[in-house]
């Protein structure tokens, strides 16, 4: 089960979290990935629709965890990490905090300039890539428009936890019941999913943008 991030951190002149907030620049940030993570595949598709792979590099670890995690070992099939060097994805994270105990996960957005992670959450990725570079790119497509926030929100909720956290749910269960509650939970919202795809092209409309 994904569980919530901790670095929290935001990109843009309107922060949507507590934590600091710093300025959009280019070749300032870069985007850590897994090619093979759901969570991470949605900030590479949020990078390439608002164009911003001049401005924001990525690096890709190895799809597969060994000992100590993903790593950046390139005979691994990971593109290797030319911003800090890291052999192991957790390196990055103590780099930010000597002191770091939480999950390593990805996607993760840094900051050159600090040497530091910005923010390891996947949603508040999304809603930085689609408004903070805006002005930089000349790229308005917004992806999250006011008039939607709340259809979008309210979906996003049932999809995060019924479908994408629920095949965590299903797949780790130790318990038949356990197991059978969350396939149950998984495909009634599959179910509403695609009576709302019946009738329009888009979960939340019938624009993408």
């Amino acid at each position: 089960m994904r569980e919530s991030a901790q670095l929290r951190d935001w990109v843009g002149t309107q922060p949507e979290t507590n934590g600091d907030c710093y300025p959009a620049e280019k070749d300032r940030y870069h985007l850590y990935v897994s090619l093979a993570c759901p969570w991470a595949h949605r900030t590479l598709i949020m990078r390439k629709l608002k164009g911003l792979e001049p401005l924001v590099g990525t690096s890709h670890v190895s799809p597969l965890m060994l000992d100590q995690g993903w790593t950046y070992r390139e005979d691994e099939g990971s593109s290797g990490d030319p911003i800090n060097g890291a052999e192991f994805h957790h390196q990055l994270y103590t780099k930010t905090d000597p002191h770091y105990t939480g999950r390593v996960t990805v996607p993760v957005l840094w900051d050159k300039q600090r040497s530091a992670i910005v923010n390891n959450e996947s949603a508040d990725l999304l809603r930085m890539l689609n408004h903070a570079f805006d002005e930089l790119t000349g790229n308005d497509l917004d992806f999250y428009p006011d008039d939607l926030r709340s259809v979008i929100d309210e979906i996003n909720a049932d999809v995060y936890d019924h479908i994408n956290n629920g095949v965590y749910k299903t797949g780790f269960a130790t318990e038949q019941a356990v197991y059978e509650k969350h396939m149950k939970a998984l495909f009634d919202a599959l179910d509403r999913v695609e009576a709302r795809l019946s009738e329009q092209r888009y979960l939340c409309g019938g624009v993408a943008d």
